[in-house]
């Protein structure tokens, strides 16, 4: 912990600034914790209720194509009622549904919850994101966005944990899981904090997201096809290979946990070589351990815990990479429109990624699920080597850390740095 703040205090002296952000990345480890048990729980629920495999797939696919369909139509109300308000609200509506899941215990009617949950988690994540572009330099963003991972990831891997505190069949996990995500609305409503200025956004389209960076376009959706396997599946797949309740958390906290030790270094490293070099790195390791995993599906659960680190350790951060290179040079009235394209071509592949690999197990039997995402990993790592692109500068332009509301002088300074009104091809 001590070595993790020392390098935080580090990377400040080099541009990053978190004080801007505290208070959002509190409400998100709130919101994850929350999230991380409620993802988990539902499938194991839904597993001791005999729901199929098939019921299953489509529920988790109807989370992500809610997911997809608040990317798409959200950005606007961020426009209209602020980041603020914006994450509040869908907090409210998050922790409704989950409440409403305790009590109407059928596939149908889950499926439809899980379609609201995701879209009221695609418009916090769209207004989470925007706010942290806004706040980060092409020198740091990597960093700033690996922050962001880690106290997702974190969050959510201590979530999985507390799967263990009561049995899955009652309510008492429900509860928890509300309050939690309940929670998340306290400290970015109440604790000091500095939005970003209001600034008019314009419109991306998908041919202009190509254009800014056909890498982080085609990445992102396949990184969701990959990891929305495993999020959809994963649980359903430790049981298949004969884990408990509590070996079903241990393996996703495993993942989870992966995530942790190397989103920072990852994103430090994209900070300082070429971005593409890391991508293509990082997917074509989570595809090696993905064949490790089928593997050491028999083997000692130490084995496939390990195994499941590395999966999760290098696949998962890969979305954030994507952003990072996608979002470099961009001005500020287009961080939101990119951020929206992302996540809808994310969501779209994540909300595919349970059916296909809900297929793949049916077809392969458990490993599938992982032969699966290992395939999709190796192509995006030759398409990562494959598409070259120009170094970006690593020296610092220090931002003042603002001490007001608003982060005005800030967005003045990273404008500044940037091509007017240009996005860099990537």
């Amino acid at each position: 912990m001590t070595h993790l703040i020392d390098t935080m205090k580090a990377a400040g002296t080099r541009g990053l600034a978190l004080a801007p952000v505290a208070a959002l990345l509190l409400s998100v480890a709130f919101l994850l914790l929350g999230n991380g048990l409620l993802s988990t729980l539902l499938i194991v629920r839904a597993g001791q209720a005999g729901f199929s495999s098939g019921s299953i797939a489509a529920m988790t696919s109807a989370y992500f194509s809610g997911f997809t369909i608040g990317a798409l139509l959200l950005p606007r109300v961020i426009t209209s009622v602020g980041h603020v308000r914006t994450f509040a609200g869908f907090a409210a509506i998050a922790s409704m549904t989950a409440l409403l899941h305790a009590g109407l215990v059928e596939s149908f009617a889950w499926m439809s919850l899980r379609m609201i949950t995701g879209l009221a988690y695609a418009g916090m994540i769209l207004s989470t994101e925007s706010w942290l572009n806004a706040h980060a330099l092409p020198s740091t963003r990597g960093q700033l966005l690996s922050i962001f991972g880690v106290v997702s990831m974190g969050s959510w891997a201590l979530g999985q944990a507390l799967l263990n505190i009561a049995p899955p069949a009652g309510m008492t996990l429900f509860l928890i899981g509300s309050v939690l995500i309940s929670a998340a609305v306290v400290p970015i409503t109440l604790l000091p904090g500095h939005p970003p200025t209001e600034v008019e956004q314009d419109f991306v389209a998908f041919r202009d997201l190509l254009r800014i960076s056909p890498l982080a376009t085609v990445g992102v959706f396949l990184a969701g096809l990959a990891i929305g396997g495993f999020w959809g599946m994963g649980p359903t797949f430790a049981q298949r290979i004969g884990l408990d309740v509590g070996g079903i958390s241990a393996f996703m906290a495993a993942v989870l946990g992966g995530t942790i030790a190397l989103q920072w270094p990852l994103g430090w490293l994209s900070d300082r070589v070429p971005r593409n070099l890391i991508i293509a790195g990082a997917a074509l390791a989570s595809a090696a351990a993905a064949i490790g995993i089928v593997f050491a599906a028999s083997a000692p659960l130490p084995l496939l815990l390990a195994a499941g680190a590395l999966f999760g350790g290098f696949g998962i951060p890969i979305y954030s990479l994507c952003a990072a290179i996608a979002n470099d040079d961009l001005p500020a009235s287009r961080l939101l429109g990119t951020a929206r394209g992302l996540l809808l071509l994310n969501g779209v592949g994540t909300a595919i990624g349970p059916l296909v690999g809900g297929a793949a197990m049916n077809f392969a039997g458990p490993g599938g699920l992982f032969l699966y995402a290992a395939a999709l990993l190796a192509i995006l790592s030759a398409l990562a080597v494959v598409r070259r692109c120009p170094e970006h500068s690593v020296e610092a332009r220090a931002t003042r850390c603002p001490s007001t509301p608003m982060i005005t002088a800030s967005l003045d300074a990273m404008i500044q740095t940037r091509d007017s009104g240009q996005s860099a091809s990537r």
